[in-house]
């Protein structure tokens, strides 16, 4: 058992043997497990709160996994979702990103890579919900950033990618809208300057008393804001 914060998780795994297996792992490791073999169970499983983590397969009978992450997402946007498979092709993974996975493994997952994952996942989330209980908001109007260290200006580009971030799916951008948002007039901003932007962002958010990495950098894909953030 490790000491990251204990987690509810709900696995949905339609191999009976892998899903056993990876229960009694996650139980082993201090965490309540529910697990169930399709996306419609999820629905049907009563449950006394909503899960802090999902542990997805991607090849469910009926509805797959990207298509249930992509609503989980949407109905419960402070969820951390991992998407598990043996689909590890790019275009796969940058799918499982896009539909609100906050990790995609490839199967064969090792016991201890996913104990890791889950681990991080929870640490993380907890950082949320201190962040959450703690207040960061946003005055877009005025470009400022209050917290309960301080409050601090921001720049138009930074309001937009802050306010971008907070109300995308999965609170996730591709490089590309980032880029989109600081140079809509494509004056040849480079990846190189976006990724400087971001940092200023990061160290901004950090003086008002934000999670640590509170914009995580998602390599082959873009950024996503691990804290809640209030637009006023």
């Amino acid at each position: 058992m490790t000491d990251s914060p204990s987690l509810h998780i709900l696995i949905v795994e339609d191999n009976d043997s892998l899903r056993e297996a990876t229960q009694e792992l996650l139980v082993q490791d201090g965490h309540q497990v529910t697990a169930v073999s399709s996306a419609e169970e999820v629905d049907d499983t009563p449950t006394r709160d909503v899960p802090d983590l999902y542990l997805i397969d991607v090849n469910l009978p009926s509805e797959n996994g990207f298509s249930l992450a992509e609503r989980i997402r949407k109905s419960h946007p402070a969820a951390g979702i991992v998407l598990m498979t043996a689909r590890g092709q790019l275009q796969d993974r940058l799918l499982g990103y896009n539909c609100g996975a906050d990790n995609y493994l490839v199967k064969p997952v090792e016991q201890a890579e996913l104990l890791v994952c889950i681990q991080n996942l929870a640490r993380r989330l907890k950082s949320e919900k201190q962040a959450e209980v703690a207040g960061l908001v946003l005055d877009a109007q005025a470009l400022n950033l209050h917290g309960p260290a301080d409050s601090v200006a921001l720049t138009y580009s930074e309001s937009l990618l802050l306010t971008a971030m907070t109300r995308a799916v999965g609170q996730k951008l591709e490089r590309w809208q980032a880029m989109q948002l600081i140079d809509a007039k494509d004056k040849g901003l480079s990846p190189a300057n976006l990724e400087m932007r971001i940092s200023a962002l990061r160290k901004k958010m950090d003086s008002c008393g934000a999670p640590a990495d509170a914009i995580r950098t998602i390599r082959g894909f873009g950024y996503a804001l691990s804290c809640r953030v209030k637009i006023a």
